[in-house]
């Protein structure tokens, strides 16, 4: 029914007249799930950060994280090293980048390739293969020091604001690295595990995401349908971790525990319980593992499964934009399982293979084509 859409869409129906205060319960029920972790202890240049060994803060953090990695595979990070102004100044050249006609985007941007950066137009991707095209945009930047990108058609200040954030989230994920490799208990002669995969960062990405508004749809939209349109279909990330960072509360975003399992293989199922992650604005990230990092350490820390849904009208009649660094391993390395991480007389669980083949198969296969429900031209 028409009227019935529009309703829904503008919020003007009796359904939708409860949908946020539920949210809000939903969101600090989340709130407490979600373990919150002050990384300060990682950006002083001692301890293991300078060679040494862990001075005791750095070994309470990485106790924590090594709990929320295998508990929930999400936390809630602080003190990053990236400002509250830091992350304001990207989504408000966001919101001029993002908020033209989309004819307009496409003709003025450059058009981002199978593994390269660029625009990522309107529902040309779909992160699920089992969903339709995904209802976000996007900008992806590569690392500047190993990849030449055009910025053309993005609003004046942009290569050098996303660069000079470039550089913090890269410097935090270096770092995150160490606390990483101290967590899951190496020696700390072999603290430099995890970092040893990160030295050019040449295919980590920062990515620009728009969710434009779009209609609600009740059991279509909020991901209760198996393959209904969302705003991001249920995926893991392919590196090692990403740090997110949310344009305020930006309601949408749904968890699955690592401890549910589902590392690799995610699908609409209804399997497991999807737990609301709202944003904490400013420079409070949501960190969560990636498959690489589950290849890593032999899935002692899983990739965790997420989605990005539209939960209700409200939300459908605005834009919701995010900022997620994805931490990934140089093109060339290896990725193989620490032997420590394999028990004795066993296989690892994944066969060796390097950052950029997995990446390229990964990536292919989220592409979205007319025979995957894309809309026809025109």
């Amino acid at each position: 029914d028409q009227s019935a859409s529009v309703g829904h869409r503008t919020g003007n129906c009796r359904s939708c007249a409860v949908a946020p205060s539920r949210r809000s319960e939903a969101a600090m029920s989340v709130l407490s799930a979600i373990p919150t972790i002050d990384f300060a202890p990682f950006l002083v240049d001692e301890g293991c950060v300078a060679g040494g060994s862990p001075t005791a803060s750095q070994r309470r953090v990485a106790n924590e994280i090594d709990t929320a990695m295998r508990d929930c595979g999400f936390l809630y990070v602080t003190g990053l090293g990236i400002s509250d102004d830091d992350v304001r100044s990207v989504f408000g050249l966001a919101r001029d980048l993002f908020e033209r006609p989309d004819e307009q985007k496409a003709a003025e941007m450059h058009i981002k390739t199978l593994t390269g950066a660029g625009y990522a137009p309107m529902r040309s991707e779909a992160i699920n293969p089992g969903r339709v095209p995904d209802l976000h945009d996007g900008f992806l930047v590569q690392s500047l020091r190993h990849h030449d990108q055009d910025f053309r058609g993005t609003p004046a200040g942009f290569k050098e604001v996303v660069s000079a954030f470039w550089g913090k989230a890269e410097q935090a994920a270096r770092r995150f690295n160490i606390a990483c490799a101290l967590a899951l208990g190496l020696p700390t002669s072999e603290l430099d595990f995890f970092t040893k995969v990160l030295e050019r960062a040449d295919m980590s990405v920062l990515r620009l995401n728009h969710y434009p508004p779009c209609d609600f749809v009740p059991g279509d939209t909020d991901g209760a349908s198996a393959g209904g349109a969302i705003r991001t279909g249920e995926h893991t990330d392919f590196g090692l971790f990403t740090f997110l960072f949310l344009d305020g509360e930006a309601p949408g975003l749904q968890v699955k525990k690592a401890r549910e399992g589902g590392a690799l293989k995610v699908v609409p199922d209804g399997k497991g319980a999807w737990l609301d992650a709202p944003g904490r604005g400013g420079s409070v990230a949501i960190v969560n593992s990636g498959a690489l990092l589950a290849q890593l350490t032999n899935d002692r820390w899983q990739a965790t499964a997420h989605r990005v849904v539209v939960p209700d009208a409200e939300q459908a009649a605005v834009h919701r934009y995010s900022l997620p660094y994805f931490t990934f391993p140089d093109s060339g390395a290896l990725i193989q399982a620490h032997p420590s991480f394999v028990p004795e007389g066993e296989e690892p669980h994944y066969a060796p293979t390097t950052a950029e083949d997995y990446f390229r198969m990964r990536f292919q296969a989220i592409q979205a084509g007319p025979a995957r429900g894309a809309p026809p031209p025109g």
